[in-house]
């Protein structure tokens, strides 16, 4: 689920369709974000959706945070054909992943 910046630039490259959480270990509200994100993701894999979720640690790549125009944390970015389709920042529940998620394959 926890994927690197050379990971992560691959997925966008390649025009892959997933939503990633922008994040880091000392955000609080992102550590109250993380059993969030991980549900969604778990419940779309049942669902067999096309769209995977992915965390981004930004203090490991803080050029990568900087390029995707991360302010604020925690940001949660959904990508399809290697563009930004939706951006939101701050805590949402499981059900704002997941419409993201269907959202982004409209």
């Amino acid at each position: 689920m926890k994927i690197t910046s050379e990971e992560l630039s691959q997925k966008i490259e390649s025009g892959e369709t997933f939503v990633v959480d922008l994040y880091a270990d000392w955000c609080g509200p992102c550590r109250m974000m993380s059993p969030v994100i991980e549900s969604a993701a778990e419940k779309l894999k049942d669902e067999g959706s096309e769209v995977s979720i992915y965390k981004f640690n930004i203090e490991e790549d803080k050029e990568m945070a900087s390029k995707l125009g991360v302010r604020s944390i925690p940001t949660i970015i959904a990508f399809s054909e290697g563009e930004k389709k939706i951006t939101k920042v701050g805590l949402l529940n499981e059900t704002q992943i997941i419409n993201m998620a269907n959202e982004v394959l409209l």
